[in-house]
């Protein structure tokens, strides 16, 4: 019998039994919803974690810490000499240092708000993942190192009493910032600084940011070096190591690659130099590794409903062996194969897993759709908005998952498929 006749008269043979057929796609639906929906969770969850540091771009970041060479107390320095060095490396997009303050003192007017001033290089290298978090006006450029610019957090400026990012813009604030300072090869002074700053940007911090760095301020490199107190730690542990405070240089260097996978080779190049170096992505393997095996266990479930409704297709499969022995056996004598009643009856039962596997995508969606919602007015509730969906939904989870039913509907199939294979035509006939 040819394929297109075979796949006729399995669409036919459904349609004398409608109820009995919507049930048992009913089944596999329910099975795939489930399915789909807790693997799309834990992909949305997953995504959910990475996305801060996809948005910031620690994904192509390596720290850079001083280490102490062999035979000497001594750590290697890390100055504006060794970040030169990072620099020319290839794959690399740029160098700085790691600096911030904390409890810089941020005024404008009658408001004032405690910050963090993180230094933010001005190489429009390094512009690219800050330039999709701006919200309003603009980044750093390499043209004006002399201008005292900052760029706000979207926080800081709504406690500042700011209408909207917009309105921050170009207006002036001013940073109070107190520490020690080296004064000497082992003394420190106490100084207290206070700056004038002109907010050129404003940006948002992804969701999931910690609050106390919600209220933070971007300052160029060569500004924040100015910052009493900015260096102490490293003069202290240069001190300790038995070296002076003014061969300090930076306690934490960043160096940016121009994609992640430049990373593990940037990464030993810079080892190979006698530092210590340190990548966010390979620290998130074992995170990623725990959302495998969440997505394994929550598929495992998913297919366990899949078998129990395949058992389902199962039965339907065989009472309509029973019912239609005499049919079968019609068939049988009029030319049919036993491979051609096999083919028919697992076409069968392919059809309802297709039009279950489909079903159970719209049932997962529909489920994802009405969580995402229920969780977003409760976090909202909470002052902790969500960013993006809890649900993920690639293409191979969609295609995979109707694959799946159908490869499943199929290995519940050959047992009734084989029966009807091996029903003899002379007793069908006899009613038998």
């Amino acid at each position: 019998m040819r394929t297109w006749e075979l796949i006729r008269l399995a669409l036919l043979a459904l349609r004398r039994t409608p109820l009995r057929a919507v049930l048992t796609t009913l089944g596999v639906t329910i099975a795939c919803g489930s399915l789909v929906s807790m693997v799309a969770f834990a992909l949305g969850m997953q995504r959910q974690v990475e996305r801060p540091f996809t948005k910031l771009g620690l994904f192509n970041q390596i720290e850079v810490f001083p280490r102490k060479a062999e035979g000497t107390n001594r750590p290697a320095v890390l100055d504006d000499a060794a970040l030169n060095k990072f620099a020319a490396l290839d794959g690399v997009a740029g160098a700085y240092p790691q600096l911030q303050v904390t409890g810089v003192k941020v005024r404008r007017g009658d408001h004032e708000e405690t910050a963090v001033a993180l230094a933010v290089p001005r190489e429009l290298a390094l512009v690219g993942v800050i330039q999709e978090m701006l919200a309003a006006g603009r980044f750093f450029t390499a043209d004006r190192p002399a201008e005292a610019e900052a760029i706000v957090s979207g926080q800081l400026v709504e406690d500042l009493g700011f209408g909207s990012p917009a309105e921050a813009v170009d207006q002036e604030v001013q940073l109070e910032a107190s520490g020690l300072t080296p004064d000497g090869a082992e003394r420190f002074q106490f100084e207290r600084r206070l700056l004038t700053v002109r907010v050129i940007g404003v940006y948002t911090m992804p969701g999931m940011t910690p609050m106390f760095a919600r209220r933070s301020v971007l300052l160029p490199v060569d500004l924040i070096k100015s910052i009493p107190g900015v260096r102490f730690q490293a003069a202290v542990d240069q001190l300790k190591a038995g070296g002076t405070a003014e061969d300090a240089g930076y306690g934490q260097v960043i160096v940016k690659t121009v994609h992640p996978r430049d990373v593990p080779r940037v990464k030993a190049e810079i080892e190979t130099m006698g530092y210590r170096a340190r990548a966010l992505i390979d620290q998130l393997e074992e995170m990623r590794r725990f959302f495998v095996f969440l997505d394994l266990l929550l598929a495992a479930v998913g297919t366990v409903a899949l078998v129990v409704a395949s058992l389902g297709i199962i039965n339907t499969l065989l009472i309509a062996v029973l019912e239609r022995t005499q049919e079968i056996g019609l068939c049988k004598a009029l030319g049919a194969s036993g491979g051609d009643l096999r083919v028919l009856f697992l076409t069968e039962a392919a059809w309802v897993g297709a039009w279950g596997g489909v079903g159970g995508l719209a049932l997962g969606w529909t489920v994802a759709k009405v969580l995402d919602l229920a969780a977003r007015v409760y976090t909202r509730h909470l002052g902790v908005p969500l960013e993006g969906s809890l649900f993920a939904f690639p293409a191979w989870l969609l295609l995979g998952t109707v694959l799946f039913a159908i490869l499943v509907s199929m290995l519940a199939g050959v047992v009734p498929a084989d029966r009807a294979a091996r029903v003899d035509p002379m007793r069908a006939l006899r009613g038998l």
